[in-house]
């Protein structure tokens, strides 16, 4: 019942900002599309760095320079998508294998 009721609540929220958006927007008022402007600028700021987070959280080899290649190219979609596949599929230096501690030998008859 709570789940509902914070559905319901949740939804006319929703619906209340979307009705002052498209009444800013009836009135040409841009005062009232700032904080919109502001998220959809910090998304494609974040969408246009992907590559190189991608990058470095695999701990690529060739981080510096798809780096490099994001930051100087990336705003051609070209560039963009070359360092998004050059760090997905960029081969990331692997550790040893850990030697664990074998299992103990099961004693025959028990």
């Amino acid at each position: 019942m709570h789940n509902l009721l914070r559905l319901i609540v949740v939804c006319g929220l929703n619906a209340f900002a979307l009705l002052l958006i498209a009444l800013g927007l009836g009135r040409n008022n841009v005062d009232l599309m700032v904080p919109i402007n502001m998220i959809l600028f910090a998304l494609g700021a974040v969408m246009y760095v992907l590559p190189t987070a991608l990058a470095v959280y695999r701990n690529c080899q060739a981080a510096v320079w798809i780096t490099l290649v994001n930051v100087f190219f990336g705003w051609t979609i070209l560039g963009w998508f070359v360092a998004m596949g050059w760090a997905a599929t960029g081969k990331a230096p692997t550790q040893p294998p850990t030697l664990g501690v074998q299992p103990p030998r099961a004693i025959p008859g028990h």
